[in-house]
């Protein structure tokens, strides 16, 4: 079969070989792929050696049908040949470790990520854990789902975690392959959402979407003080004796006030975008008292320690999803026909697919398509 490699770090494309079909043993399922997502990851690991593996096929995004499992998944019965599915990027769980015993599997230092440490999607067969594999409707085409199993999961579960109520606000920093399904998740859940971006395509492309922000702020025009008061405006005139406190976007830390019963007023801001003045920006606009989720993947997170001490801010991380996660990720875009942008790309058209990641005019999701 045909596969696009990185043969090691410092490389500025994929090398298209020809490699064996694997075959699947034990709880593995073979798919052959009809559609692969491409990810801020998969350029990380050409550019330096993030993990050490080559060479390796990348796209940890998969979405195909089952030709072939395991002994192990045929006796479990949970995938059958000639489903469609969707699949996470975990491979290889020891399932008894700490972190898979008492947290969840995707915390598993014995595992190995598909794309990474393991080959991955850009290629006609993938191997995937059938335990990390989710069935899709008919209704949902490959290309669509391919990008939930990294970009919307991710998203999905950093809302999720932050149990946040219908009509609370919420704060998206980055409006592009992760913000713009993350909008739209947050809408579906009910959320008034502010979406922020510093390039006109992902705003536009934010703007238009079905399910659009309440507020979209552009940070190349807009300062925090001025974010921050449209966020009060937006929330009425009820808030405005309080405005200090609320003149931000909502949600709930998971700690509570030692000294009290009750809930931690926070604001909750997903930041999706790498760089250091996104950073800061979403880290202004959080209200006092407020949690911070970072899903982007920059080199070092770096914030004033006011921001911090003075202001009691906290920050958290929050790493794709499992097996649950993205079911209701599948099933909540299903519902409410949550889309990915695609834009899609032939195996042979690998070198005009990578070339997105420098396009000024980039939003939405890139996908390789069989």
């Amino acid at each position: 079969m045909l596969a696009a490699r990185v043969t090691g770090p410092g490389t500025t494309r994929w090398d298209i070989q020809t490699v064996p079909v694997p075959r699947p043993t034990g709880n593995q399922a073979l798919i052959k792929v009809a559609a692969a997502g491409l990810c801020h990851t998969d350029t990380m690991i050409m550019e330096f050696s993030m993990f050490g593996v080559y060479p390796v096929t990348g796209s940890h995004e998969p979405a195909g049908t089952v030709v072939a499992l395991g002994v192990d998944a045929q006796e479990k019965g949970q995938l059958r040949v000639g489903q469609r599915i969707a699949g996470l990027q975990h491979f290889g769980m020891c399932h008894t470790c700490k972190d898979c015993l008492e947290y969840s599997w995707k915390y598993c230092t014995h595992s190995r990520y598909t794309g990474l440490t393991a080959d991955g999607a850009f290629a006609e067969y993938v191997l995937l854990e059938a335990d990390c594999c989710v069935p899709i409707p008919d209704s949902m085409p490959f290309e669509q789902a391919a990008p939930l199993t990294c970009a919307g999961v991710t998203m999905w579960t950093a809302l999720r975690s932050l149990n946040l109520q219908p009509g609370q606000v919420v704060g998206i920093s980055g409006l592009g392959a992760l913000g713009h399904l993350g909008v739209q998740f947050a809408k579906a859940m009910g959320l008034k959402v502010v979406g922020v971006d510093a390039r006109p395509y992902p705003i536009e492309l934010a703007r238009d979407l079905r399910f659009a922000p309440d507020l979209l702020i552009n940070a190349s025009e807009t300062s925090p003080a001025e974010a921050r008061k449209a966020i009060l405006d937006m929330r009425g005139p009820e808030y405005l004796p309080f405005a200090e406190p609320f003149n931000g976007v909502d949600g709930e830390c998971p700690l509570a006030f030692r000294s009290q019963k009750m809930a931690h007023p926070a604001t909750a801001t997903i930041l999706t975008a790498d760089p250091a003045a996104a950073q800061q920006y979403g880290v202004e606009i959080t209200r006092r008292h407020g949690t911070f989720v970072v899903v982007a993947q920059p080199e070092t997170v770096s914030f004033s320690f006011r921001d911090f001490v003075f202001r009691d801010l906290t920050v958290i991380g929050s790493l794709q999803g499992d097996v649950r996660d993205l079911e209701e990720t599948i099933a909540v875009a299903a519902e409410h026909g949550i889309v990915s942008d695609v834009s899609s790309y032939t195996l042979a058209e690998h070198e005009a697919l990578l070339a997105t990641v420098h396009d000024e005019k980039r939003k939405g999701k890139a996908v390789m398509v069989f």
